[in-house]
């Protein structure tokens, strides 16, 4: 994928484009219809990255709606939570608003708001970082709900915009979602919160995580840290000191974002990864590597798992 860089989109409407000499956008090969009658530069329209395209399209509804309050998945988004799994429509809050219905793409949601429910962010209306954790983890699935309660309780998160924004702590977010003990969902909420662990450093981990105990493999250490030679520390993304082993999720980002790779080529991402694997091996000898598709299928990673040695406990 390209790297996740939602910007502000500069959108045109039909009219202002029929005043610049753009009489038929809709047939023109530069502009990108993001909605109806909004359009921008096809040089501006994100090629791949699903995030940065669903950010152009919140704009384009915040163009078009009066007041909006972004939600769910958009809210997420907003916040720099991860979204695992699928990312449709724009989410909207209708609050006590008559005739707000899901059409095209917009998702409309009419759940009662309180007055904390509602904050800016990065110049958006949004729900609050909690009340967005607590809708995602209430109405998606196990993964999705674990990797967004997880992001939420890290020490610090970075807005779709680069805004740092700081994470809340578990018992914090425990609270806040037992508050709402009639909501539809609650019980799903409270089980992610129960198992969310600040200490996971991706969304990739955490599904991974979820899945490791769906599927009764003991539960490992995370962020483990081991010493090295010259004084310096190799950190693991999952141990298991009993087993001897050690795990690591691998996402493709590593070895190919500029972010991650410090501008090193791939190979030379390649060898200081194998260089990093066997100095973790002095202290783990076993260890386990999967990534994205083992995650999305977890009979696979079970199996893989399972062939590498790592028992299963329950």
């Amino acid at each position: 994928m390209d790297e996740y860089a939602p910007r502000r989109a500069d959108l045109r409407s039909a009219a202002t484009l029929r005043t610049q000499g753009v009489h038929r956008p809709e047939r023109s090969a530069e502009l990108v219809r993001v909605r109806r009658g909004l359009y921008v530069a096809e040089d501006a329209w994100p090629g791949t990255e699903r995030e940065a395209r669903h950010f152009v399209r919140m704009q384009a509804v915040a163009a078009a709606t009066s007041d909006p309050v972004f939600s769910h998945e958009s809210a997420a988004l907003l916040w720099g939570i991860p979204i695992v799994g699928r990312l449709g429509g724009v989410h909207l809050m209708a609050g006590a608003k008559i005739g707000r219905r899901t059409r095209g793409d917009v998702v409309w949601h009419n759940h009662r708001l309180g007055d904390r429910d509602i904050v800016e962010i990065d110049g958006f209306a949004a729900t609050s970082l909690e009340r967005t954790a607590f809708d995602l983890a209430a109405s998606r699935s196990p993964q999705t709900g674990v990797s967004a309660v997880d992001a939420v309780l890290r020490a610090r998160l970075v807005s779709a915009l680069g805004t740092q924004v700081a994470g809340l702590a578990k018992d914090e977010l425990i609270e806040a979602f037992r508050a709402r003990p009639r909501a539809r969902g609650i019980r799903g909420a409270l089980m992610c919160a129960a198992f969310a662990d600040a200490r996971s450093g991706s969304a990739g981990e955490s599904v991974s995580r979820w899945h490791l105990h769906r599927l009764g493999f003991p539960a490992p250490e995370l962020q483990v840290p081991f010493a090295r030679l010259d004084g310096g520390v190799d950190v693991v993304d999952f141990d298991w000191p009993e087993y001897e082993r050690f795990g690591e999720f691998d996402g493709f980002g590593k070895y190919v974002r500029e972010p991650l790779t410090g501008g090193r080529t791939i190979e030379q991402v390649v060898w200081a990864e194998k260089q990093r694997e066997d100095r973790v091996r002095r202290h783990r000898p076993r260890g386990s590597r999967w990534e994205w598709a083992d995650v999305m299928d977890p009979r696979r990673l079970e199996r893989l798992l399972l062939a590498d040695g790592l028992p299963k406990v329950r």
